[in-house]
């Protein structure tokens, strides 16, 4: 009886373990992957070393030129903000 539900327990247990689809290297997935070079090639393109686009990958070279058509919100003077 005891061997029973030990055997049930331990399949009960592999059955949660599998791949997924979408699993990546590393332990990454692969959509955290994704996220992940998107939030670099920001960072690349905010520092100011990435300026070269010849060397971005795409991502990057996309956040680049989000990055130069931002504008600046103008600050409002403290007399209006009262």
């Amino acid at each position: 009886m005891h061997g029973r539900r030990a055997i049930l327990c331990a399949l009960v247990a592999l059955a949660g373990c599998g791949a997924e689809p979408d699993d990546g290297v590393g332990g990454v997935s692969a959509s955290e992957a994704r996220a992940l070079n998107e939030a670099a090639a920001l960072l690349d393109a905010r520092s100011g070393a990435a300026r070269d686009e010849a060397g971005l990958n795409p991502a990057a070279r996309a956040a680049a030129a989000a990055d130069r058509r931002r504008m600046v919100p103008t600050p409002i003077p403290e007399t209006a903000a009262r």
